[in-house]
């Protein structure tokens, strides 16, 4: 999966002379003359964090948000500090390369690191991918979890990097404090699970490791061809402590029934072929750890892990309200999935919300405005042979939107967008007869291609695929006589039926 990148948002907007000043001064690798580029990443619900590109090298730069904060919250030093102790330890991390404390250079405290290049897979629950390779990916993930609890902080000069033993408790009473502090509105729920989380607490909380704090799939950089863990993201939640609330955290999704969606690329696991069981990564943490596979008080980690995740989303919405949330879908996890159809329901990706917007000023832009022009195209030879060709103001329109990324935005393993994505920008695309053709998302090209993508052969793909991708040539769909004829059969009978019913004689 590509990393997804946007423009940077406006209210995350910093003086890249500035930043590019202070980095040909602190490092060796940003020169006074090189051009910077700055793009922002359209993941990430917690500290901003930036493309930065010059001629010869990336960097990734996260930075605190802007605005005021919640206490203990976007310790962007600690992020630092941790990320440096397991790079010299050789643990997969990016390569951290400075840290800047000066508020004045971007406004606020930031640092910097390598740009890993591979593969983030946003949606857990991995479409794109085969059964065997969707295997692979959540061994290696949960292997490195464990390699990661089996490290030894003093080892990696991190004493005094949390509290060690009492975690539970601290954390029960930390996410409690969080939770209220950002809560737009009282949940009773929540509430309930706080107070049992207390009443609860593990009779014994003394094994202390380093801990991620938030642990996921999302939060790993994959190898581009193999299924190797080359990077853990996102250390701002890391402390010392249980390391039995990391891997709850992880098979957290395994639990979340069917019918809910924490967000379009956080559903259900269950059901998905290929993604182990819970006793199987469980089975693989405990060998790799070499500790017995008999996990105590495992519920009341899943249940620390529900309930972090309600203060994250609570944190999340508070800082959509205060205006400097980093993420342009923050809105979303201030609704509810008990509300009526649509209030929280079909929630789209941040990709798919980016992408919808760039889809709707681009028919603002650019296709409505050619409906008159076309139409009289296809008026003016409606009698001649000329209606069947493209008129040359849609030719021109499909070279724009290639240009602009808009293109087989239908097809997944190319567009990284899933199918409820798409439904948002079919609706958008179909208030223009000929938009989806702009888009190359035209039936019946549309179904051909996926039929070819996933079972044509290579010589099929090679010779009708290919050209059909690129908008080289179009395809059709036929029906034989006896199909059409049932099919209308088929139709007929629905009539009858409806009739007879309405007429009360069904």
């Amino acid at each position: 999966m590509e990393e997804l990148t946007t423009s940077v948002r406006h209210q995350h907007k910093f003086s890249v002379a500035k930043l590019q000043r202070y980095l040909s001064a602190e490092s060796r690798t940003v020169s006074n003359n090189d051009t910077l580029t700055v793009r922002q990443y359209s993941a990430g619900q917690s500290n901003p964090t930036f493309l930065i590109q010059s001629p010869s090298d990336s960097y990734v730069l996260r930075k605190k948000p802007p605005g005021e904060l919640l206490p203990g919250a976007h310790k962007v030093d600690r992020e630092y500090r941790v990320q440096r102790a397991l790079f010299s330890a050789g643990f997969p991390v990016p390569q951290p390369l400075l840290h800047c404390t000066d508020a004045e250079i971007i406004g606020t405290e930031f640092y910097l690191m390598e740009h890993v290049r591979g593969r983030i897979f946003r949606d857990l629950r991995l479409p794109g991918v085969s059964a065997a390779e969707r295997a692979a990916l959540y061994v290696a993930a949960v292997e490195t979890l464990a390699k990661l609890h089996s490290l030894d902080p003093a080892s990696l000069n991190l004493e005094g990097y949390g509290k060690g033993a009492g975690y539970c408790k601290r954390q029960v009473s930390t996410w409690t404090k969080q939770y209220t502090a950002a809560a737009h509105r009282d949940i009773p729920a929540v509430n309930e699970l706080s107070d049992w989380l207390m009443k609860n607490l593990p009779a014994t909380d003394d094994e202390v490791t380093l801990v991620h704090g938030d642990f996921r799939l999302d939060n790993l950089i994959f190898h581009p061809g193999e299924a190797r863990v080359m990077a853990v993201l996102d250390w701002e939640l890391s402390t010392t402590g249980q390391p039995l609330a990391d891997l709850a955290y992880f098979l957290m999704p395994h639990y979340w029934p069917t019918s809910m969606n924490i967000t379009s690329t956080m559903g259900s696991l269950k059901g998905i072929e290929g993604i182990p069981t819970v006793e199987d990564l469980i089975s693989i943490y405990c060998r790799v750890r070499g500790i017995p596979s008999a996990l105590p008080q495992l519920n009341f980690y899943l249940a620390l892990s529900v309930f972090k995740m309600a203060g994250i989303a609570q944190g999340i919405y508070a800082r959509h309200l205060l205006g400097n949330a980093s993420a342009p879908n923050a809105a979303q996890f201030g609704q509810s999935d008990t509300g009526p159809a649509g209030d929280g329901l079909f929630l789209q990706t941040a990709r798919g919300q980016d992408v919808l917007q760039q889809v709707k000023d681009f028919m603002r832009q650019h296709v409505l405005p050619a409906q008159e022009e076309v139409a009289e195209y296809y008026s003016k030879h409606a009698q001649s042979p000329q209606r069947w060709h493209t008129p040359t103001v849609i030719q021109d329109l499909k070279v724009k939107a290639r240009e602009a990324g808009l293109w087989n935005l239908f097809l997944p393993a190319v567009s990284s967008l899933s199918q409820l994505d798409y439904a948002y920008i079919a609706e958008e695309t179909g208030r223009c007869f000929f938009a989806p053709e702009v888009f190359n998302c035209q039936a019946p090209d549309t179904g051909n291609m996926e039929v070819l993508h996933m079972f044509g052969s290579e010589d099929q793909k090679s010779k009708w695929l290919e050209p059909l991708l690129k908008g080289e040539i179009r395809s059709c769909f036929c029906m034989t006589g006896i199909y059409t004829t049932i099919h209308a059969l088929q139709r007929h009978l629905k009539s009858f039926k409806y009739m007879l019913h309405v007429t009360g004689h069904c």
